[in-house]
């Protein structure tokens, strides 16, 4: 079966024309081949519609009467008002306007998760090895322009049910005197702090601004003016430095790495992901060598009692950039085989 399948992030949206076999009997996971796919600046359209219309027009093939759209942001009976950007998202809308038979909107990290049995080992970097338990719950997480999270478990039909979550929004909590003085001096920047506001790109530029005011540590004239005059693109800025060794972006990097370590910890808890956690979004892969040398698994383990626990649980990076299309292609075909009718009569799309 053909789908449309869509990852729309506050940053980029990724579109693509997927071939969804059905679920394999031993692994439960679909065959998806990616067929045609196009990534657009999401800032530059008016909203999904629009730029579902762009690729139309670029790949030049007719468009599945089916969609899976993976969304930043809390998705509510079939609606989402996405959390960075100024969209209004609805199913039975978007499937009119694109004149196809139904869409299936749900959030980003929901569609994430459906995405991870169709990556592909190579994919996938580990941070701790554990042991895996098949049967197990997932946890998700990842760090991009927002921070996402969500938790997988095994239904009864042997596939992935989600439970998708804003658990990215929930407090930040501190766990040593450097991270203190991070929370205080954001406490003044933001009614709330919560683990978004330091894992994620602009959560990156805010370590960067409080380890400057706590330590003394000072950016160098480039980043510094790139953080004043340039915030969209002073996380590139950053990481690049650590990359080549600066020292105030090389200890920003390495707390963000320890916070990360700390909130999948906080998460593979709560959820007891026995089954695997799974780090996902832009930023990992961007500082690869930081992520792996330590510091995010010693973060990830350091639960006082529960240590024993978390070093069973195995963690791995998830590189491919496309899980959440995968994701949201696997939720199309899904809805399909569950509703075969048509949830919305189809209309010819307006200019």
């Amino acid at each position: 079966m053909q789908v449309l399948a869509g990852d729309i992030g506050g940053t980029k949206t990724l579109l693509a024309i997927c071939d969804v076999s059905p679920p394999d009997v031993r692994t439960g996971a679909p065959s998806i081949e990616v067929l045609a796919s196009s990534r657009y600046e999401s800032r530059s359209y008016s909203g999904v519609g629009a730029i579902c219309r762009a690729f139309a027009s670029e790949v030049r093939r007719p468009m599945p009467r089916r969609a899976g759209f993976g969304v930043a942001g809390p998705v509510t009976n079939g609606r989402s008002h996405t959390t960075n950007l100024p969209w209004i998202l609805d199913e039975e809308e978007l499937a009119q306007a694109l004149g196809i038979d139904s869409v299936r909107l749900v959030n980003d990290f929901h569609a994430l998760a459906l995405g991870i049995p169709a990556v592909k080992a190579a994919d996938l970097v580990t941070l701790n090895e554990g042991v895996r338990d098949p049967r197990g719950a997932w946890a998700v997480i990842g760090a991009g322009t927002g921070l996402g999270e969500a938790i997988a478990t095994l239904g009864a039909s042997g596939q992935r049910e989600v439970l998708a979550s804003e658990g990215g929004h929930c407090s930040f909590a501190p766990r040593t005197g450097l991270e203190i003085g991070v929370l205080r001096f954001l406490m003044r920047r933001y009614d709330h702090v919560s683990w978004e506001r330091v894992l994620s790109g602009d959560g990156l530029v805010n370590l960067a601004d409080a380890i400057s005011h706590v330590t003394g540590m000072g950016p160098g004239e480039a980043l510094a003016e790139s953080i004043a005059g340039d915030r969209d693109n002073a996380p590139a800025a950053i990481t690049a430095g650590a990359a080549t060794g600066d020292p105030f972006c090389r200890r920003t990097v390495e707390l963000f790495c320890e916070l990360y370590g700390a909130e999948a910890g906080n998460l593979a808890l709560k959820t007891l992901a026995t089954g695997g956690v799974y780090v996902a979004g832009g930023i990992a892969p961007k500082m690869l060598d930081f992520m792996k040398d330590g510091r995010f698994r010693e973060a990830f383990v350091s639960k006082g009692r529960m240590r024993p626990v978390l070093e069973q649980m195995p963690v791995q990076i998830v590189l491919d950039a496309r899980a959440g299309v995968l994701g949201a292609a696997a939720l199309a075909a899904r809805e399909s085989q569950l509703a075969p009718q048509t949830r919305n009569t189809p209309s010819t799309s307006p200019e």
